[in-house]
């Protein structure tokens, strides 16, 4: 079978969905023994090598395709006629959207719909790409592929997809890679025998950075653990970067900024417990990464954080800094309770 896949929402920066699809594509390319049918469309120039070198096809992209209106109009304009030159059977969209005239059947998957569902935590520019495209690539395409039930039960409830053109298929973690042991990053201002908690995600409003803000700045254990927080600055983050950036007391904060994927195994291992503050995920990838390193993991209630944790994680009410503050010192001051819940992510 001819199949295209359409990955080219993967670009620098790396991260949350990017890193989805480009891990995705890996593994379907690697289980696939013949590549000669295949064409992927990716950013990343390694696994485009890598295709190459098992005779796919995968043609060089303009760098002017990392810009979001650039690749859309790609998608709508060009892709179509890329499918009907190759002979194309199906299309692999594995970002939420394809072709509005795609002709041929196409398999989407969708990370979430938080662009519809709360678009004030969305970016502009994502909320009209999104209310654009989305729903019309969902009702055409053969399959919808979603990670979480939560995701599932949104498009049937906000879309009306039906239950046979959904499949949900939970992302997977390289637990070797974040079990192997490694070094603990030395960070400025961190001296090495100093604890600290850990949030690792964009800075953006989805992400509840505010309530951890407000849950560590009254938690007892803030006098014993610093805050890291390594994310990228994302949009809509001003506030979030003024409390990072001049944090006043009790404790200390040090905002990393994007962490290299190299030191990222290295930094979960040696946290004393990963906190995930979650308002909205379709996710949430940096639980199972914590657990595969052996970390406890504090999580929002949130449907989708609760599927990916499994119950090995431990939950905090949504949006509850007191809670959140009480769940800290709780398990901080319970050793035998850390070990339960590192435990129970490793086999998670």
């Amino acid at each position: 079978m001819r199949v295209v896949f359409d990955g080219t929402v993967v670009r620098p920066p790396y991260a949350g969905v990017q890193l989805s699809v480009l891990e995705e594509m890996r593994a379907v390319a690697g289980c696939l023994g013949d590549l000669s049918g295949c064409r992927f469309y990716s950013g990343d120039p390694e696994f485009s090598r890598a295709v190459q070198a098992r005779g796919g096809t995968a043609p060089r992209l303009s760098t002017q395709l990392r810009r979001v209106p650039v690749r859309l109009a790609w998608q709508q304009l060009v892709l179509p006629g890329i499918l009907r030159r190759c002979g194309a059977e199906v299309l692999h969209a594995l970002a939420y959207t394809a072709p509005r005239r795609c002709p041929v059947p196409y398999v989407l998957n969708v990370h979430d719909i938080i662009a519809l569902d709360r678009p004030e935590l969305c970016s502009r520019l994502n909320r009209l790409h999104m209310r654009a495209l989305l729903p019309s690539s969902v009702r055409g395409a053969a399959l919808c592929i979603v990670s979480t039930h939560h995701v599932a039960d949104r498009l049937r409830e906000v879309l009306g997809v039906s239950a046979a053109r959904l499949a949900v298929v939970p992302l997977g973690v390289d637990a070797a890679r974040f079990g192997a042991p490694a070094p603990r990053p030395r960070l400025p201002g961190l001296p090495e025998e100093r604890p600290y908690l850990l949030f690792v995600g964009n800075l953006e409003p989805k992400k509840g950075i505010d309530t951890l803000l407000d849950a560590y700045a009254i938690a007892a254990c803030a006098s014993r653990f610093d805050l890291v927080v390594a994310g990228r600055a994302a949009w809509r983050c001003a506030g979030v970067r003024r409390r990072l950036l001049h944090w006043p007391s009790p404790g200390r904060v040090h905002w990393l900024g994007r962490v290299t994927g190299a030191a990222l195994p290295g930094l979960m291992q040696h946290a004393a417990v990963l906190v995930q503050p979650s308002l909205e995920e379709g996710f949430g990838m940096p639980v199972l990464e914590a657990m595969a390193a052996g970390t406890p993991v504090l999580h929002s209630d949130h449907p989708a954080l609760m599927e990916a944790a499994g119950g090995a994680g431990l939950a905090f009410r949504l949006g509850g800094a007191a809670d959140l503050a009480g769940r800290l010192d709780a398990l901080l001051g319970d050793a035998p309770w850390q070990a339960e819940l590192a435990a129970a992510g490793r086999e998670r």
